[in-house]
């Protein structure tokens, strides 16, 4: 009997819970899954949402009506939205979020400002530097039959998944944000001919965009930060003039510091499975296999290499080598660190393994 009462009670709680949440109707808000920010006059923002039209009787048919407005902070923006709309703007499904070059150029601390405190905004959502204006990028018809905020979703992260573009979604973002030792980055992507791409990275120095590096380079960086189950394509050229081409089928990297505290020297150690996939009708014997896996060596520790001057030129670290010299030593000091990692000893070794050669005799 007891028993019973029990269970009554708590079935009474949390019927009483349930009527505490605040209930959404799809048919009576504005969903939107994209947003985007520009740089206006007079250091106004521009924010623009690409809010999802479904048509009646064409399931498979969705299009995108544009809200914009200018204004001084994104939260004033959104209301004067709603003051033309017979639906109230909900943002809390976006899914990703696009800042002008220009823009990102001078900081993006007011706008990572408000996404960063949302308790709605989920921490997979990802960010991204358009190569130009954001708000043109959604006005194209780059996406004729798919919500354009899924479709850019889909693209990001699909390439993430498989191996071409580093993982950098909101919950990476703020870590490498706010954290001590490292720097974020952010994917690059652009419109070309109607269509967009992901042209590259886009470095960060705390909230500012720095450099910018192509598409060779995203992969090397890649390579260089994550282990990676299978990854994309690399190319390189030979001594007579050919060029082929091997897809990476596992690649793991590690890190190594050295015991002097006063001058740290970082080792990066990357070892790499690969399969050879177009050889351009070229045979290869043991000894030009062996001199094509010393030409990928060598390129990609010249790309790494290079790469990591650039940053330590430009003072910034998305590899987060300060986070992992913090990790190994004992009362380390951020100010002393970045004073250290402009002429930080670094050192790359790169080591390819040739696990197959196709099907092809």
């Amino acid at each position: 009997m007891i028993r019973c009462f029990s269970l009554f009670l708590l079935t009474c709680f949390l019927l009483l819970l349930s009527g505490c949440v605040k209930q959404e109707v799809l048919e009576k808000i504005t969903i939107t899954f994209v947003c985007a920010f520009d740089e206006a006059p007079n250091e106004d923002i521009e924010f623009t949402i690409a809010a999802p039209k479904f048509h009646a009787g064409k399931s498979a048919t969705v299009t995108n009506i544009l809200y914009s407005k200018v204004g001084h902070t994104t939260k004033n923006i959104t209301e004067l939205m709603d003051m033309q709309l017979n639906r109230p703007i909900k943002p809390g499904k976006a899914s990703i979020i696009l800042f002008e070059q220009e823009l990102a150029a001078k900081g993006l601390a007011d706008q990572l400002d408000v996404v960063l405190r949302d308790p709605l905004a989920s921490r997979r959502m990802y960010l991204a530097v358009v190569d130009g204006k954001a708000k043109a990028l959604l006005q194209s018809n780059f996406s004729s039959d798919e919500e354009k905020g899924m479709f850019l979703f889909n693209l990001l992260d699909t390439n993430v998944r498989n191996g071409l573009v580093p993982r950098q979604n909101l919950h990476d973002f703020e870590y490498a944000y706010l954290g001590k030792g490292m720097d974020p980055f952010l994917p690059l992507i652009k419109l070309q001919n109607n269509q967009v791409m992901i042209s590259g990275l886009a470095l960060f120095k705390d909230d500012k965009y720095i450099l910018s590096l192509n598409e060779k380079q995203m992969r090397v960086m890649k390579l260089l930060m994550e282990n990676v189950k299978h990854g994309g394509i690399l190319e390189t050229k030979l001594d007579n003039g050919s060029y082929i081409a091997l897809k990476n089928v596992g690649s793991k990297v590690n890190y190594r510091v050295g015991k002097d505290t006063q001058h740290p020297k970082v080792t990066i150690n990357l070892n790499m499975n690969s399969e050879l996939i177009d050889s351009r009708g070229i045979r290869l014997t043991l000894l030009e296999q062996q001199k094509m896996v010393e030409s990928f060596e060598a390129d990609i520790t010249s790309t790494g290499m290079d790469l990591i001057q650039r940053c330590k030129k430009e003072g910034i670290d998305p590899f987060g080598l300060g986070d992992f010299v913090r990790s190994k030593t004992r009362n380390w000091n951020e100010a002393e660190w970045n004073q250290q990692y402009p002429t930080m000893d670094v050192k790359l070794n790169v080591k390819v393994m040739l696990s197959e050669m196709g099907i092809r005799k």
